[in-house]
């Protein structure tokens, strides 16, 4: 393995390497940092021997910046979660401190979103708060948002990111309470924020009217909005091992850029053109939807890719990968170790690495369209595998099976509902067309679901050393895929040497007979 990172790895990708490994040791950051310096110094120092090699300097430089960025990251998260870790212990102990929370004011990170128990969930960037006591009242107030406070308030209208409240009478405990009625927006929002706001609503309207009652499976797979979904039918996607499908992922993103660059391809004919427009349509449909770690990796795999191809530096798969990750770290280091980007990462790396084998594999056995699509649903759980079992303590084979049946389904879909999303803005009557396809689709795709959901799940419970032995069983599974297929070629090597020296030796024999009746 290190024999192949030297001989084919780019630098990014042991910047990429060097950062995960810090973020899997955890910590404060400090251990990193030691990390970093140790292989700096290491590296300062070969320089001066001879043997020393510039291509072996440079990857062990880039994994030096890897680990770097990885603690710079923990202390980006220890600086944002500082403040108002105070804050919500002095919530919890106002009995014997006698102060607690009663004003915040900040502006919205991110939309409003409903919890499984219908509740508001806001996350406040805090510009000011208020702290009463007995007999005072204390106000603090910052130039710009320090640190990120979550609120939670009982079911009422979305609220968009970048709005800015006031929430009074806060109620502490686990966590902070609010009323509807207590929530003030205090002004006008940015201009872009606003214009987000309007185009987000007027196209979440136009997919309620073209999907008739899918239209809240609609909304939360092109909005990302699951405000109107039911309970039963989230725990469905849960149970077949597909939350995947229901959350915004790099796979709605490649669905919606397909069906542009399908309807691209017949404007603009040029490749180039059409790519562009997709990357576009992209980040768009990003900046509408919300920046969430899948989506951000996705539209920086896209960016980096186009990039390589304008600079004639086209880039493997693994380096666009690792500078997403990279990118993610430098953009949005608060959730670049969520379970989230954690998932999208590992299923994406997954799919890189197996993808192939498991076509390989089914290609003689099924259809080539079949196959690729069971390939790209074992290649995925393979690389989420470890992270389930660590996690949660379960795995669920039926997701092979349910994913692939699913996928098909949920790209028609979404390519019914982006359409009749946009045309229903401005001819409502669609939705007497798109409605029933949509709640037929909606239908069929609930069936495949309740199917998977009825197969059984592996669960290996709490205990630690069962996830860990499931662990290295999944790892030796894994290196067996791989070593099978170099046995067979080492195997096949071996003849072809074998062959290729008997072919010598009877070529020289053949030589000298030849020389022997020449002689005569």
């Amino acid at each position: 393995m290190l024999r192949a990172l030297r001989r084919y790895a780019s630098p990014i990708c042991l910047t990429a390497l060097g950062l995960w490994i810090g973020l899997a040791y955890g910590g404060g950051g400090a251990m990193q940092l030691a990390f970093a310096v140790l292989v700096g110094a290491f590296v300062v120092s070969w320089t001066g021997l001879r043997a020393a090699r510039e291509r072996e300097r440079i990857l062990l430089c880039a994994l030096c910046v890897g680990f770097a960025l990885s603690s710079g990251v923990f202390r980006f998260q220890a600086q944002q979660c500082a403040l108002g870790g105070v804050l919500a212990s002095l919530e919890n102990e106002k009995s014997t401190c006698g102060l607690s929370i009663d004003v915040v004011e900040g502006r919205l990170d991110i939309d409003s979103q409903t919890t499984a128990r219908k509740n508001r969930r806001l996350e406040l960037r805090v510009r000011a708060l208020e702290l009463v006591g007995p007999g005072l009242r204390i106000r603090c107030e910052w130039k710009r948002p320090v640190f990120t406070l979550l609120v939670f308030s009982e079911t009422g209208p979305r609220l968009f990111a970048g709005t800015e409240i006031r929430a009074e009478s806060l109620r502490g405990g686990d966590f902070i309470w609010v009323d509807a009625r207590d929530i003030r927006q205090l002004e006008e929002a940015w201009l872009v924020a606003r214009l987000r706001a309007l185009l987000a609503g007027h196209f979440a309207q136009g997919i309620s009217m073209a999907a008739g009652r899918a239209g809240s499976l609609a909304q939360a797979l092109l909005l990302g909005v699951r405000d109107e979904l039911d309970t039963e039918f989230k725990s469905l996607f849960q149970e077949a091992g597909c939350a995947h499908l229901l959350s915004l992922s790099g796979q709605h993103l490649s669905i919606i850029c397909a069906l542009v660059a399908l309807v691209g391809r017949r404007i603009a004919h040029k490749e180039k053109r059409v790519r562009r427009i997709s990357l576009g349509f992209a980040w768009l449909f990003v900046w509408l939807a919300g920046p969430g770690p899948s989506l951000l990796r996705s539209v920086f795999m896209l960016s980096a890719a186009e990039a390589g191809r304008m600079l004639d530096r086209p880039q493997s798969s693994f380096a666009v990968l690792s500078y997403a990750s990279v990118l993610l770290a430098l953009c949005a280091p608060s959730s670049v170790d969520s379970l989230s980007s954690v998932y999208s990462f590992s299923a994406m790396a997954g799919l890189m690495l197996f993808s192939s084998k498991f076509a390989g594999f089914l290609k003689p056995y099924l259809p080539g369209s079949v196959a690729q699509a069971f390939s790209a649903s074992l290649a995925a759980l393979c690389g989420t595998a470890m992270v389930s079992v660590l996690t949660f303590g379960t795995l669920i084979p039926a997701s092979i099976l349910s994913g692939t049946a699913a996928a098909p389904v949920m790209l028609a879909f979404m390519w019914i509902a982006l359409g009749g999303g946009l045309l229903a803005v401005f001819v409502p009557m669609i939705g007497y067309v798109m409605a029933p396809a949509l709640e037929f689709l909606q239908a069929v795709l609930t069936s495949i679901l309740t199917f998977g959901a009825s197969l059984p799940a592996i669960h290996l419970g709490a205990n630690a050393a069962w996830r860990v032995a499931a662990c290295v069983l999944i790892v030796l599974i894994v290196a067996l895929m791989y070593a099978v297929p170099w046995l067979r070629w080492r195997k096949a090597r071996r003849t072809i040497e074998d062959l290729r020296a008997r072919n010598l030796r009877l070529r020289s024999r053949a030589e000298c007979l030849l020389f022997e009746v020449q002689e005569e």
